[in-house]
């Protein structure tokens, strides 16, 4: 009977650490935490994230969104030196899955157009596709749908 009890003791603290191991930070916030401070340096100010589109696939992430103040404040643009008042205000940003979380590989903030609308400066569609998951290629086609018949043909 003492045998059983030590087991089921044992059982127990076995889940709770792997319990206790499980939490932490989410994916989503693990980049949202990479993608901050790099947009928050470029313009000078603290930065909040609204996040339109984020894919994530095999170790890839694609964020499509903006950039907003804090609440009550409003971003001053003039403070970047890559933001132009003409360019739209978009946040694009591609990032890689490492052992000691995301990185930031790629970043947007001021995009006059959607950035995915020329992969080819990015050499093409070379992420996992995953990552094109509603993004747009023309007509009725997703990044994503083009990315699979491309890998499907070779």
């Amino acid at each position: 009977m003492n045998h059983l009890k030590a087991l089921i003791g044992a059982l127990a603290a076995c889940a709770a650490i792997g319990v206790a191991h499980a939490k932490g930070p989410s994916d989503r916030q693990q980049i949202l935490d990479a993608i901050r401070p790099l947009a928050a340096e470029e313009l000078d100010q603290p930065v909040r994230i609204k996040v339109d589109k984020l894919n994530i696939d095999s170790g890839w992430a694609v964020l499509v969104g903006n950039l907003v103040g804090p609440p009550g404040t409003y971003i001053n643009w003039h403070k970047s030196m890559t933001c132009r008042a003409d360019l739209d205000r978009m946040l694009w940003v591609v990032l890689r899955k490492k052992s000691d979380g995301w990185h930031v590989k790629h970043i947007d903030l001021c995009a006059s157009e959607p950035p995915y609308w020329y992969m080819e400066q990015y050499g093409g569609l070379v992420w996992p596709c995953g990552v094109y998951r509603g993004l747009e290629a023309g007509g009725t086609r997703t990044l994503e749908s083009q990315c699979r018949l491309e890998r499907s043909a070779r």
